[in-house]
């Protein structure tokens, strides 16, 4: 076996060669590379079968030192599939934060993610389910751009994006939410073997890419409702492969789509994407974490809460189906106990809303549900541009219905920029000490007896209440106290989440006993959504 070199964090092939032919490669023999770590960790990483005779060992060291590494398998005949060598990991020397701080885990206080050295991560996504059957990576039909796949990507990593989400779509199905594709073919036997021109020519390009991009790549087998076309014996044969091909990048398995779903079997469809899950979890050697796409519905769906597997919930508030309100996130919150959320899908800037005046989604929609899903507790948004979650090549070509724009077009809305300036300002504030505060310390006033639920402003604070964090949407533009302030003074400026522009109160303001009222400005013209901030001076 040969000796090899590696970054911290960064996958190494180890390519490994038989002459012995099987009738079913993927399926009649496991091939492992054991790994052990200067300071005794140990990993023990499936091989996929990469054709003509050839298994590969991805592996991506977590630790600076050699590693030792051996080769066996269940064949245990084989003498191909025997050897050994060494991996030797040097420091990362690049500029992203998913190699300088390593893969993901959930904080120790179960309530946001954070990198392997502790660094917390703000999760913010851009939705592409289409990137396997529609997106183009050596290709444009846009004459800005060579490749349609890598403009999206490198567009999204300049605006400070860090998540891709996205959807295999195996199962070779055409239907209401698009194209799959036969990735996994069934034989006559009833076993699967995966279509190697679909992963070399397609997948492993574009998962290459957004890993060198320092994305961390959130992605699901399916839509659920394929379970019901497909069997289980299916997806678990492709989540065994898919674990063992990208495992070794920055990735989250999101199980599949749009679960439990709205017809059917809903109880046995749940149950049997649970064994999917399970089987993922049986190759999981990085860890990699693991959630699942849910159902739009209120309340939200609640499945798997129980399950070991699960690490943190995905919300889907859907594009205005139903009301968006603060305690919709904190049933959910109740429901899921012991896991950080993170908003999946919601408001998708310029589709067609779900509500009775189908209206197109804008910026303002789109950042209220962003806010308030921080507000209230989250960890993270995911975003979705018409023409570009679900690809249209051109207007009214491709996509599902929910809107005409170009992907091009879709890429160059403004929402996505004045997200770039919500995950500004909440790293600026140290977002992960937040947490939402009580009616009793972050009160909004009305001129009548109640206030609802939708027009309340969201408020966030630190444990001392040295930072406190404030959203207004329009319907919320009110006078508010804050009580329970600790610090003899504070900053406080207003942003603009359109624009980033701040106002600050000259001075800052000084509570008295540990109070202060604000009244806004609501004569005509100044309704408009904004963020107050107030930090210990």
């Amino acid at each position: 076996m040969e000796n090899y070199e590696a970054e911290q964090w960064r996958a190494v092939d180890i390519r490994i060669h038989t002459e012995k032919t099987y009738g079913n490669p993927f399926q009649d023999v496991d091939v492992f590379g054991i790994f052990e770590g200067p300071q005794g960790e140990k990993k023990k990483l499936l091989a996929f079968w990469d054709g003509d005779g050839c298994w590969v060992v991805r592996f991506a060291p977590t630790a600076v030192g050699a590693w030792s590494y051996t080769i066996e398998s269940t064949d245990s005949e084989n003498l191909d599939f025997t050897g050994s060598g060494t991996v030797v990991c040097t420091e990362y020397s690049g500029s992203l934060d998913m190699y300088r701080h390593g893969f993901l885990k959930v904080s120790a206080d179960k309530t946001y993610l954070e990198h392997a050295d502790g660094t917390p991560f703000f999760w913010l996504g851009d939705t592409h389910w289409t990137f396997v059957t529609e997106e183009k990576f050596d290709s444009s039909n846009c004459p800005k751009y060579d490749s349609q796949f890598r403009a999206c990507v490198d567009k999204r990593v300049a605006q400070k994006f860090t998540v891709y989400q996205c959807n295999f779509r195996d199962g070779n199905t055409d239907g209401f939410f698009g194209r799959n594709l036969d990735m996994m073919h069934q034989r006559e036997d009833g076993t699967f073997l995966p279509d190697l021109q679909i992963f070399q020519e397609n997948v492993d390009k574009k998962m290459k890419y957004l890993a060198d991009a320092g994305l961390y790549v959130a992605v699901g087998y399916a839509w659920g409702f394929d379970m019901e076309r497909h069997s289980v014996e299916r997806y678990k044969a492709m989540a065994k492969y898919t674990m063992a091909r990208y495992g070794a990048y920055p990735v989250c398995w999101t199980l599949a789509g749009e679960l439990p779903g709205y017809m059917g079997d809903l109880e046995e469809n749940t149950r049997l994407w649970g064994e999917v899950a399970k089987e993922c979890d049986k190759w999981n050697a990085y860890d990699n974490l693991q959630s699942v796409h849910l159902a739009c519905r209120r309340p939200f769906p609640k499945i798997y809460e129980k399950e070991p597997w699960l690490d943190f919930v995905m919300s889907q508030a859907g594009h205005g189906d139903y009301s968006m309100e603060q305690t919709m996130y904190e049933q959910f919150r109740e429901m899921y106990q012991g896991h950080p959320i993170i908003e999946s899908e919601g408001m998708y800037e310029m589709a067609t809303s779900g509500e009775l005046s189908s209206r197109s989604i804008t910026p303002a929609m789109m950042r209220r549900l962003a806010y308030l899903i921080m507000q209230s507790g989250g960890c993270g948004y995911t975003y979705g541009a018409l023409g570009v979650w679900e690809w249209q090549e051109e207007a009214g070509v491709g996509g599902i219905g929910w809107g005409d724009l170009a992907w091009y077009d879709g890429l160059e809305l403004p929402g996505a920029g004045q997200l770039t300036i919500l995950r500004d300002l909440y790293e600026e504030v140290n977002w992960s000490t937040l947490k939402p505060l009580p009616e009793e310390k972050a009160e909004t006033k009305s001129f009548f007896m109640h206030v609802e639920n939708r027009s309340k402003i969201f408020f966030t604070g630190n444990a001392d209440m040295s930072t406190v964090v404030g959203y207004m949407s329009e319907s919320s533009m009110r006078e508010f106290v804050l009580r329970g302030l600790t610090a003899e003074k504070y900053e406080v400026f207003f942003m603009d989440p359109e624009t980033g522009e701040r106002t600050y109160i000259e001075g800052g303001i000084q509570p008295v006993q540990g109070e202060w009222n604000y009244k806004p400005d609501l004569s005509f013209g100044t309704k408009k959504d904004k963020v107050v901030v107030l930090r210990k001076m």
